[in-house]
């Protein structure tokens, strides 16, 4: 479940209240932390150049910013679930033959282990180990 928007006048929304994922994808938290991390980049940079940290155009960079990446991850998280709880025969071969491949191909492997762990994408300088 994603919300029509993640800001509002002086607030913004982050972690769960940003974003319903199902959990057996494992993602709200790290798209929790992007969000922080994000949002806290946002307000430092506005911040830095005298702007109000709680206008709306400083609120809906964030916004901007984060919206690719929840959408993106529900709709794979909504995949993941639909395809795994899915005991269809065919779909069943399928998925284990996909499982195999991806497992046996390193790169493809890697992929996946790091977006698991969300570690791609247009990550806050927070989560690069620099300062905001």
């Amino acid at each position: 479940h994603l919300p029509e928007t993640l800001t509002a006048p002086r607030a913004a929304l982050v972690g769960d209240a940003a974003h319903g994922v199902h959990p057996v994808a494992g993602q709200g938290l790290n798209l929790g932390l992007k969000d922080a991390a994000a949002l806290v980049q946002v307000l430092v940079e506005a911040a830095r150049l005298g702007e109000d940290i709680g206008s709306e155009a400083v609120l809906e960079r964030y916004a901007r910013w984060r919206s690719v990446d929840n959408i993106g991850l529900a709709v794979a998280a909504d995949a993941f679930v639909r395809l795994f709880s899915n005991d269809n025969p065919l779909l069943r071969v399928v998925r284990g033959a996909g499982l195999s491949v991806v497992n046996r191909i390193g790169p493809a492997r890697r992929f996946f282990m790091q977006e698991a762990g969300g570690a791609v994408g247009d990550l806050p300088r927070l989560l690069r180990g620099e300062a905001p």
